[in-house]
């Protein structure tokens, strides 16, 4: 190089120059070029994929509104059904819609839960889900359109004996007049079934009514099912407060002037019924509880009496008890 004259190193500067720039090129610029094809090829790739996701979201919000929709319509379902049969809320709610309908006069009322069939998969093997049923049967009596009628403690027979003498007397007068000479309690029996078989036609049915005629008026029978359903994987949820599905009665009654049964007298002074006879004893009726004799010997011994009152000495019992109630104890000396 130290022979080369200055033109000469000038044209070698220039030729290396040129080369260094060629290898840029083809080392460099070529590179990127490729960099920028593999770059092009990921963003279509890229953008492939998206519109591939886009495509899966919106595959899975239309899946999922279909999931909504069946949701809904297995809720709907499900609703149409009670959740819970409780036998005290659903036999409020039957005497209730009775009541208001102005068949008030119950003779009975029972329930019981109805067998049903077992759901299968296809496979033979049993669903854990199933349809329960309770029936209710209740029987009514309809008015003969003579004798005069009771209900709830009206006319009342609890005040005292020269109240309950006024209202017998007042009452004598009208058997066979005004509201006592109507026939009451067909029609109104009628008009409650088809409330009940409205309210909720999906899971109340009435199943079977039975109408008896006998001593002047009729006994009127009919039996409701209430359907529900036992689910393992319920979806929906059930907060209605319908009649039959929670309480709507009194809560918290006192029953403090209360007593079991209905004995001859009625001798709990706490009792509105204080001092009552029960008439519904049948002479010569079978005592479960004492042998043959010993019903024969009461109902001669009721005879000679005349009454229950005088038989059980009721009343000289209650004086003497009062008697020792309103005698002080002495004091301990």
């Amino acid at each position: 190089m130290g022979n080369l004259t200055a033109r000469e190193k000038a044209f070698m500067y220039a030729i290396t120059l040129l080369i260094i720039i060629v290898l840029g090129y083809f080392f460099g610029i070529r590179t990127l070029n490729d960099k920028y094809d593999q770059y092009k090829a990921e963003l279509q790739e890229l953008k492939e994929r998206q519109a591939y996701l886009d495509m899966l979201r919106a595959n899975n919000e239309n899946m999922r509104t279909e999931i909504d929709d069946l949701n809904e319509q297995c809720s709907e379902l499900e609703m149409s059904f009670i959740d819970k049969l409780e036998t005290e809320v659903i036999q409020q709610y039957v005497l209730s819609t009775f009541e208001k309908a102005g068949c008030p006069y119950l003779v009975g009322i029972t329930s019981s839960d109805v067998g049903m069939a077992t759901v299968s998969y296809p496979d033979g093997t049993a669903s854990p889900d199933s349809l329960v049923c309770m029936q209710v049967v209740v029987v009514y009596s309809s008015t003969d359109g003579y004798t005069v009628t009771q209900y709830n403690r009206t006319p009342d027979f609890t005040a005292s004996d020269e109240e309950v003498e006024k209202t017998l007397e007042e009452l004598m007068d009208k058997f066979g007049k005004d509201e006592y000479a109507e026939r009451r309690g067909y029609y109104e029996f009628l008009d409650a079934l088809k409330k009940l078989n409205s309210d909720n036609p999906q899971c109340i049915k009435v199943d079977t009514i039975k109408v008896e005629e006998g001593n002047g008026a009729m006994k009127l029978t009919a039996a409701i099912n209430f359907y529900g359903v036992i689910l393992n994987n319920r979806i929906s949820v059930d907060n209605r407060t319908d009649p039959y599905t929670s309480w709507s009665g009194h809560k918290n009654v006192d029953t403090s002037g209360g007593f079991i049964g209905f004995p001859y007298v009625c001798d709990y002074k706490d009792s509105l019924w204080y001092g009552l006879v029960n008439h519904s004893i049948e002479e010569g009726a079978d005592k479960p509880f004492a042998p043959y004799w010993a019903v024969a010997i009461f109902n001669e011994q009721l005879k000679a009496a005349g009454d229950l009152k005088t038989l059980l000495d009721f009343d000289a019992k209650m004086a003497a008890e009062e008697a020792a109630l309103a005698t002080p104890t002495p004091a301990a000396t």
